[in-house]
């Protein structure tokens, strides 16, 4: 991005910019990329009496600087319906939006999540639990009206992940060896690898599916 200073009584005009490669590749004529950039700069240089193209470092607590840049990514989130763009550009802006929405409907993503160093195999269990999009009969019976009921085999409560993994006495023996101290469902969806390891262990070891 080039940041423009002009002193207009003497017509002599200061670009900074922090992209050294852009300032540098202006100067070699062999550069074709750059053509209409170092054509509009030709034109500026012959229209006033003096031309300086000044690199700044970016990133380094200069305000003006930190200041261009926040204005230069605003700017860029804008619509721009009338200018054309590459196609490089209009797959970085798609990408861009795409990434805000997801994190705008994910208000719990963590990339320090230990979900991340799991196994393809235990990904999958961990996120049907976590989410309650899964095979187990409350959500069947509720959602889509599968099954007789929403009732655990058990007969003591509603199938739902709670019950599974906390309650239910089918699978107390099981549960008492994965978990030998008593363990909070947190802990057991969003702690730490091992916990995880443990939960998605448990679900393959009852034969229950998910």
């Amino acid at each position: 991005m080039l940041h423009e200073n002009r002193e207009t009584t003497r017509s002599r005009v200061v670009i900074f910019s922090d992209a050294l490669s852009v300032l540098q590749a202006v100067q070699n004529p062999r550069n074709k990329e750059l053509n209409t950039l170092a054509s509009a700069l030709t034109n500026l240089q012959q229209s006033t009496e003096q031309t300086v193209n000044q690199w700044i470092p970016s990133h380094c607590n200069i305000q003006g600087n930190e200041e261009a840049d926040r204005l230069a990514k605003e700017g860029g989130q804008l619509p721009q319906d009338e200018q054309e763009v590459t196609y490089e550009e209009a797959k970085t802006i798609v990408k861009e939006k795409q990434k805000r929405r997801w994190l705008h409907q994910h208000p719990d993503y963590n990339k320090k999540d230990a979900y991340y160093l799991l196994p393809r195999d235990d990904q999958v269990v961990i996120v049907r639990l976590r989410t309650g999009h899964c095979r187990l009969k409350h959500h069947l019976y509720t959602k889509f009206h599968i099954g007789d009921s929403a009732s655990c085999p058990c007969g003591t409560s509603p199938m739902t992940v709670q019950h599974f993994l906390q309650d239910c006495p089918t699978h107390q023996n099981l549960r008492a060896e994965t978990w030998p101290a008593d363990t909070p469902m947190r802990d057991k969806l969003y702690g730490p690898m091992e916990s995880l390891r443990r939960t998605a262990a448990f679900i393959r070891a009852s034969g229950v599916a998910v």
